[in-house]
């Protein structure tokens, strides 16, 4: 899987298919992050090139940032992004890691963020990422998830089946991605140390940003 041939063109895939609301999606409980416990040490795992961490990194001038990317230019397009916004850098760790190997330091992390990176893998696969992930929260942290879901019925349902379809015919062919469908992400974080706080929903119940904390 690399998403390092479409880096430069990745903003302007999502413009043209899902567009606002993906962006919408992964800023729905920045807010309440904000009005929160403190976040010492966040960690972004496949932040692509960047459209959650700049307006985190503003929100969060004091938090240190590890962002994770399975794509060298797709990290490169993030911190140029950040450079453009005159965001001090210094604080941000940006490397390159396979998550299916990706070792990690317990109890790090004061905020776990995934958005839109599940989706690129089945549920077994999501299922051995998870407990790393979970390993490397602190006791009291958060998780924020934002994913494609398939709404339960009617034209909702009918018209997420058309997208993803679509979707995930372009990036298996463009970024091999292994996934042919959207695997329950929501239910495997059920069933780990975290609970569910907070849940909105986008584009017709196409996507849905959750907010977790630890327990």
């Amino acid at each position: 899987m690399s998403y390092s041939s479409i880096a430069r063109f990745y903003k302007l895939i999502e413009s043209v298919t899902i567009g606002r609301p993906l962006l919408d999606a992964r800023l729905a409980h920045l807010q309440r992050l904000a009005e929160g416990p403190a976040i010492q040490h966040a960690l972004l795992v496949g932040e692509g090139n960047g459209s959650f961490l700049l307006p985190f990194a503003q929100q969060f001038p004091n938090t240190l940032i590890t962002v994770l990317d399975e794509s060298p230019a797709m990290l490169r397009v993030a911190q140029n992004r950040l450079d453009a916004a005159g965001i001090d850098t210094a604080r941000i760790v940006f490397r390159q890691a396979d998550m299916l190997t990706e070792q990690l330091p317990e109890g790090r992390y004061d905020l776990i963020v995934t958005l839109f990176f599940f989706d690129n893998f089945d549920a077994a696969t999501v299922q051995q990422i998870v407990p790393v992930l979970e390993y490397a929260s602190s006791p009291s942290g958060q998780w924020l998830l934002s994913d494609f879901q398939i709404p339960a019925r009617g034209w909702r349902r009918l018209r997420a089946r058309i997208w993803l379809t679509i979707l995930y015919a372009f990036f298996r062919c463009v970024a091999k991605i292994p996934a042919r469908t959207v695997p329950p992400a929501e239910a495997i974080l059920a069933a780990t140390s975290f609970k569910q706080v907070a849940r909105e929903t986008y584009s017709a119940e196409m996507l849905y940003s959750t907010l977790y904390e630890r327990v």
